[in-house]
């Protein structure tokens, strides 16, 4: 998710009475200036649920461009999908989007929260309070939201392959490759990118168009 749409203007609200939630307790390292309420947006526009409202014991939601990854622990019951989305470009008269969600299997599931817990990846901070951290115009912002009982925390993260040598950029671009291939991500998103019904579109937070790339028809010549 690219800062391009930094400027654009949203009214946060810090209450959860708008969700009915005000027994939820943020973690006092959450990111809540902004990006809180650009994630929020997000989640109305493409139908993609609070995990805050989630009655699960433990609920761990990824985000990148276009791209969600919830995961969910309710003792030993385990569960989890990927939701892809994208808008059509040019945006018609109407804005018209594409959604998927595709569950994952209990065991799939039950291995990410593995590495979650090995790598201790709820415990890196948010972007803003790591010295040396980068900000930018480019480039893509990943989030990291999670809620245990009622406690929730909301993290970003610009940009982490341009840290440099940053050990927590290192971690969390571990965490995201090993993620990934942990539920065969490469695979899926061929599948979706497949399904697509427009002819160009965009990944949601990125500036980047996507054009499909239509075979050329053989040309008939007379005899």
């Amino acid at each position: 998710m690219t800062k391009t749409l930094l400027y654009l203007t949203f009214f946060f609200c810090s209450s959860f009475h708008l969700f009915g939630q005000d027994n939820i307790r943020f973690s006092a390292d959450s990111d809540t200036a902004f990006w809180y309420t650009y994630k929020n947006s997000y989640v109305k526009d493409f139908k993609l649920g609070l995990i805050e409202t989630d009655t699960s014991k433990s609920v761990f939601r990824f985000w990148s461009n276009g791209l969600t990854i919830k995961l969910t622990k309710s003792d030993n019951n385990y569960s989890g999908d990927v939701t892809r989305f994208v808008e059509q470009y040019p945006t018609k008269s109407k804005k018209k989007v594409f959604i998927k969600k595709t569950s994952l299997l209990p065991a799939a599931v039950d291995n990410a929260f593995k590495l979650i817990d090995s790598i201790k990846i709820n415990d890196l901070p948010s972007d803003k309070n790591i010295k040396g951290w980068q900000q930018g115009f480019d480039g893509i912002t990943y989030f990291i939201e999670y809620k245990i009982d009622n406690n929730y925390s909301f993290k970003n993260y610009w940009t982490p392959t341009s840290q440099d040598s940053l050990a927590e950029a290192k971690l969390l671009l571990y965490f995201i490759s090993s993620l990934e291939n942990l539920i065969n991500l490469k695979n899926s998103s061929k599948i979706f990118q497949n399904e697509i019904p427009f002819d160009s579109w965009t990944y949601p937070g990125s500036s980047t168009s996507v054009l499909r790339i239509k075979p050329k028809t053989k040309k008939k010549y007379g005899g």
